[in-house]
This record gives structure tokens, C-alpha cells and sequence, in this order.
């Protein structure tokens, strides 16, 4: 009977230990789908767009997002947006939101010119939208 004890105890400490260590050893991770494009305005960065995702929390973090694409002549095909929700503590900014959306940059090796920008999960074409009201 001590011994069974002895070994339940065991595994509480070790499951304890894990979802402790586990919450302080990485980031949540989450991804989400991009539902539009839009490009930073006049004197902005001509190799950078910005990709919308929904998302309806009152702001983010800097850093938290992070995106990916693959390039060819005539497309741009974009990737699930990262998000990792920063470590218990860390810094965090909170930078604005206004309930709907949120916009992480995507640096591309070239201009986007005539290509079309796609999601890469089902190729639907990214809208443009535009800065400002």
C-alpha cells in the first residue's frame, strides 16, 4: 500500500512539473489564415506587404505574429500567420487593435508588382486594402 503511495505521488510531482515547465519552456502557438494585403504607403519599403488576419482581441504584441511566403514571376503565395503568445511576464506592448484586424509584415524578395498575392492553403486571391478609414 506505501509503495502505491509512493508512486502516485511520483507521477503528481512529474505531472506537475510538466505543465509547469511546459507554460515557461515555449510560447502558445497558433495560426491563423491571412484574409487580405496591404502595402505601407507612399515612401514605405516596396519588398514589404502587410497580411491581414482576423482577430478580435484589443491589441498584440510586437514580435508576436510572423509570417511566411513562397515566391515565383507571377505569384506570392502566403502562409498561415504565427502567433505565439508571449512567455508569463514577458514584455508586451499591446499594441492596438480595432477588434477586426490584425497586421504583421511580409518582407518579399521582390516588389509585388503585377503579381497576385494568394493564400497558400486553398489559393484564394488576397484582397488589397487600402491604409486609413
Amino acid at each position: 500500500m506505501r509503495r502505491w503511495i509512493v508512486v502516485v505521488l511520483a507521477f503528481a510531482v512529474l505531472a506537475a512539473a510538466a505543465v509547469y515547465f511546459g507554460r515557461r519552456v515555449g510560447p502558445a502557438e497558433t495560426r491563423h489564415r491571412p484574409v487580405a494585403i496591404r502595402f505601407l504607403g507612399e515612401g514605405g519599403d516596396p519588398l514589404v506587404i502587410m497580411v491581414g488576419i482576423e482577430w478580435h482581441a484589443d491589441g498584440w504584441c510586437s514580435g508576436q505574429f510572423t509570417v511566411t511566403a513562397a515566391e515565383t514571376a507571377t505569384e506570392v503565395r502566403v502562409f498561415d500567420v504565427v502567433s505565439r503568445t508571449p512567455r508569463r511576464g514577458g514584455d508586451c506592448a499591446g499594441l492596438g487593435s480595432d477588434g477586426r484586424m490584425a497586421w504583421v509584415n511580409l518582407t518579399m524578395s521582390a516588389p509585388l508588382g503585377a503579381r497576385t498575392a494568394v493564400r497558400a492553403a486553398d489559393g484564394y486571391v488576397l484582397p488589397v486594402m487600402k491604409i486609413g478609414p
